[in-house]
């Protein structure tokens, strides 16, 4: 009976089964690991390594020797003259960074961001091989690394945030850190508030507030009061080339006021439906739709931005799934800096998908994420 039953098993997997094995290992495993080598090789050798990481680079260096990070009211607002235009927080983060030239500085920045871009979904509970080549795949993640940029970084914060929700100083210390460093994920401390953590709310708030004051304390206050001044004139100097609803409807022909009313709106819509389904309990797809108002309602969004789409695809499918490669499409834009039109509404409709569908999928599941289940998903079953 033994030697029937040994007769019967097959020697190998079937044929689809290996062609799926070895598809995974070239797509998931080989091809990200080869345009790594390129990427790197490429940005080490043509000078734009780290671009966005240049004026914070330059603030910390002014900050050294007592001079505002800010510049002046006749400087202009372009990507060549590299101004720092953000709270101060970033600057005095980035004063160790002037121990090393800048090209040593932008280089760590970019190896400690690949790391960052892995440990987003990681923290989510992802444990799929598959899933962390494919992030390499994606055109927003290769922007965000490339460009030096801290959107990554943020995004951690918010996964951590996430993943110690149930705590009060933990999500309250992080998003108190982005709310300091950058604004733009405040919905979050929304979804704190809605889904019954009212207090983490409070303290989040309060610990950026303070943040934002001691920084600029640091810096003797200098641009504080002309900082309102600086961000009109950077939206005006490049709020068409970034990647919003508003361009959209000036794109399709609408008036000031109605594109201005169409941003808004779908983001005040988004706030309302965050807000919703929290009360209704459901917390992770009010923190989905935090994610989206964020991305809505920024005035300038560079392709990068949509890096933070990780923690959307992680929190619902921490498997490799068709959700992983949606973002894939993003490759139809240049990246950050006067988008087509169609390049513009296709990175906007492709965001819009994965949003979509990851709201469905939350909305869908029965119960809440079973993080430990996903955690315990091992290579072997990839």
């Amino acid at each position: 009976m033994s030697n029937l039953s040994q007769a019967t098993v097959p020697a190998h997997p079937p044929l689809v089964e290996r062609t799926k094995r070895y598809a995974a290992i070239v797509f998931c495993g080989l091809l990200p690991a080869f345009a790594l080598i390129v990427f790197y090789e490429t940005m080490t050798g043509d000078g734009t390594l780290a671009f966005d990481f240049r004026p914070f680079y330059r603030a910390a260096g002014a900050v050294l020797e007592g001079q505002t990070p800010y510049p002046s009211a006749e400087d202009p607002l372009t990507a060549d003259t590299g101004p720092y235009v953000y709270p101060p927080l970033g600057a005095l983060l980035s004063i160790p960074a002037r121990a090393v030239s800048f090209d040593v500085a932008g280089l760590a920045l970019m190896i400690v961001l690949t790391v960052v871009a892995v440990a987003i979904p990681f923290v989510l509970g992802v444990r799929d091989w598959r899933c962390f080549g494919v992030v390499f795949l994606w055109p927003p993640v290769w922007n965000a690394i490339q460009t030096g940029n801290m959107t990554l970084l943020l995004g951690l914060a918010a996964a951590l945030a996430w993943r110690y929700r149930n705590s009060q100083l933990a999500p309250s210390a992080l998003l108190g850190v982005t709310l300091a460093a950058k604004l733009f994920l405040w919905p979050l401390v929304v979804w704190l508030a809605v889904t019954r953590r009212v207090l983490t709310a409070l303290l989040a708030s309060a610990f950026g507030a303070v943040l934002i004051v001691s920084s600029w304390a640091v810096i003797g206050f200098a641009g504080l009061a002309e900082y309102p001044e600086l961000m009109r004139r950077l939206q005006d100097a490049v709020g068409m080339d970034s990647y919003t609803l508003y361009v959209v409807g000036l794109d399709v022909g609408l008036p000031s006021p109605l594109a201005r009313l169409l941003w808004l709106g779908v983001g005040v819509a988004l706030l309302a439906a965050l807000v919703l389904v929290g009360h209704r309990g459901d917390e992770r797809s009010a923190f989905l739709l935090a994610i989206a108002a964020s991305l809505t309602l920024t005035p300038i969004v560079w392709l990068h931005y949509f890096a933070l789409l990780l923690l959307v695809v992680s929190l619902v499918q921490p498997r490799l799934g068709l959700l992983w490669f949606l973002p894939l499409g993003m490759v139809v834009t240049p990246g950050s800096g006067h988008p087509t039109p169609f390049e513009t509404a296709a990175t906007l409709a492709i965001a819009a998908l994965v949003i979509g569908a990851a709201l469905r999928m939350s909305t869908g599941a029965r119960g809440p994420v079973d993080e430990s289940a996903s955690a315990r998903v091992s290579l072997g079953t990839a």
